[in-house]
């Protein structure tokens, strides 16, 4: 066994923070909606329930040429809406985050109405 050394510190950097929303939705039907409004361009993307984290996925896609991707999106269940638009946002590669994640949340809102 080795002996801890004062000098060094071990950072386990798969650790994840990610808020849990006890609220109860459809988050793949979400996701599908926001894809919908986000509308990425030249991208394939596929979307999962995940079991522990949020996690993304992304490649090149040949079959659609030059700037062609793909993207695989796992969803867990205590996703909040914000932590799903913002990862999704991202991913689409809108020009401000924020705004995207406030406008994919206002119009589920105005949705549910």
């Amino acid at each position: 066994m080795r002996e801890r050394d004062p000098h060094h510190v071990e950072i386990d950097r798969q650790r994840h923070v990610e808020y849990r929303d006890p609220s109860e939705f459809d988050r793949i039907a979400f996701a599908m909606r926001a894809l919908d409004r986000l509308r990425p361009k030249r991208m394939t993307v596929a979307v999962y329930p995940a079991t522990s984290a949020m996690r993304v996925e992304r490649g090149q896609n040949l079959h659609h040429g030059e700037g062609g991707s793909w993207a695989i999106v796992g969803i867990p269940p205590h996703a909040s809406r914000e932590h799903i638009a913002y990862a999704l946002a991202e991913l689409a590669g809108v020009a401000s985050v924020p705004y995207a994640v406030q406008s994919l949340l206002a119009a589920e809102r105005n949705a549910e109405i």
